[in-house]
């Protein structure tokens, strides 16, 4: 796998397949080849580009920093995502469009609804208690915002 990260802050914004083509100098940073060549608003003086970088199977944009030989979390990030159904105001498993920008367990917003997860499975959040720090649980649609909080 390889990474593009900020310079200034180590935050990885592009993470990818080894054969995947990428061109990063002081002209621009262009990412795929032919027709499917995109121009991305960064330069070799703003953006590092590091290969061969350990895999890391819930990378998200902006979730994690990496340093040139070790991931770390990016400590300001926040999850975002949809709901991939309806949910009524008890399910305990809250299914999302994609896990990968949340955290391993933590605290959600969906509207004015404040919920809990321990957990994380394929795309749902899991072991889910509604109405935390005293807001009340409610039915969502498909297709709401969840928000790490």
């Amino acid at each position: 796998m390889k990474t593009i990260i900020e310079k200034e802050t180590n935050l990885s914004i592009y993470y990818l397949e080894n054969d995947k083509e990428v061109v990063l100098n002081d002209e621009g940073l262009w990412i795929g080849s032919g027709e499917h060549k995109s121009r991305i608003g960064y330069t070799s003086e703003t953006a590092t580009l590091h290969t061969d970088v350990p895999v890391l199977n819930d990378w998200y944009g902006g979730k994690y920093n990496y340093n040139g030989t070790a991931w770390s979390l990016n400590s300001e990030y926040k999850g975002h995502t949809r709901l991939t159904s309806n949910i009524n105001d008890s399910v305990t498993t809250i299914p999302v469009l994609t896990s990968n920008p949340f955290l391993s367990s933590g605290t959600i917003k969906i509207e004015e609804e404040e919920i809990t997860y321990t957990g994380v499975d394929g795309t749902n959040l899991t072991g889910c208690t509604r109405g935390a720090n005293s807001t009340t649980a409610t039915n969502h649609a498909e297709h709401i915002d969840v928000d790490q909080i």
